[in-house]
């Protein structure tokens, strides 16, 4: 299996950076169009990233699906995207999609979504009914946080809110250091090997800081501590593939089984000894999942 520093080159090989303006905000993606002799009939498939990242951190999923027309965005206020005009909750977020995805043209796309990213994708599935078939990576499946990790996200909660009643240049310094980034970086990487988790905290370093200012990331941190797929689930009509992992301490294995026995149309598939950071730990992994859920060799 490739690991996902190569799978990201691979994808780099292929991408094209586009433009488009959504309710007059301009957002950036990338498009990395199928590689196959079979292209012209290729799928459409639209990722949505988690909280914080940008494009970059799903570009290991378009490394390894040649076989598909990948549209990447980076979301509103995040990577080198405009911030929406109005506050960044939950629901701008997904009426912020809809028009992303009607403005490019696709017709009934699948969807990759990771952490954040799913209740998005979600959110907008159960809303307009816009994709023919979906990937949860991680997905924001509630269930209860403790010890460690509720300490921490109230924590950051605080912080986050510091660093945005502050001047803007305070309160950027507060959530762009380093120490704040690597530690996070350290909490959920899961692997024990030097090399990658010292690949992933340069990867934070590289993409987590890249947003429009403090503003963005309150706001849209409280949107994702805020709320769960649990009001979505029973709308979403289409097959659903979830991901998730043994190790993860932000949205909890448990909780996405005790999800999927809940919905007669979602598949589950579980990685071991991997975290909240699949994208980078286990995207090969996750990728074999996909090519055959978008198959239909899942169910």
């Amino acid at each position: 299996m490739k690991p996902a520093s190569e799978l990201m080159e691979l994808a780099q090989a292929r991408a094209i950076k586009k433009s488009v303006m959504v309710d007059g905000v301009e957002c950036q993606y990338w498009f990395y169009p199928a590689t196959t002799s079979h292209s012209s009939k290729a799928k459409n498939v639209v990722f949505v990233h988690g909280y914080r990242g940008d494009h970059h951190g799903l570009e290991s999923f378009a490394g390894g699906l040649t076989d598909f027309n990948v549209y990447a965005p980076d979301l509103p206020g995040f990577g080198v995207s405009s911030p929406l005009k109005v506050e960044h909750t939950l629901e701008n977020y997904i009426t912020w999609l809809q028009g992303f995805i009607k403005t490019i043209g696709l017709e009934k796309p699948l969807s990759v979504g990771h952490s954040f990213g799913t209740l998005i994708s979600a959110g907008l599935e159960a809303k307009e009914h816009t994709f023919s078939g979906m990937v949860f990576i991680n997905p924001v499946a509630g269930g209860k946080v403790e010890g460690l990790s509720r300490f921490l996200m109230y924590l950051v909660k605080g912080y986050y809110w510091l660093a945005h009643v502050v001047p803007q240049k305070f309160g950027m310094s507060l959530v762009t250091t380093y120490l704040l980034v690597d530690s996070m970086s350290s909490y959920t990487t899961k692997s024990k090997d030097k090399a990658l988790r010292n690949w992933i905290k340069m990867q934070h370093r590289q993409h987590f800081n890249s947003f429009a200012n403090s503003q963005v990331v309150w706001e849209s941190y409280i949107a994702s501590i805020s709320n769960t797929m649990a009001p979505y689930i029973h709308h979403l009509k289409v097959p659903v593939l979830l991901i998730a992992a043994e190790l993860d301490e932000v949205t909890p294995v448990k909780a996405v089984v005790e999800m999927a026995k809940t919905m007669d149309n979602a598949v589950m598939y579980e990685i071991s000894n991997c975290g909240h950071l699949v994208h980078y730990e286990a995207a090969a992994e996750a990728i074999e999942q996909m090519k055959l859920f978008f198959a239909g060799k899942s169910f």
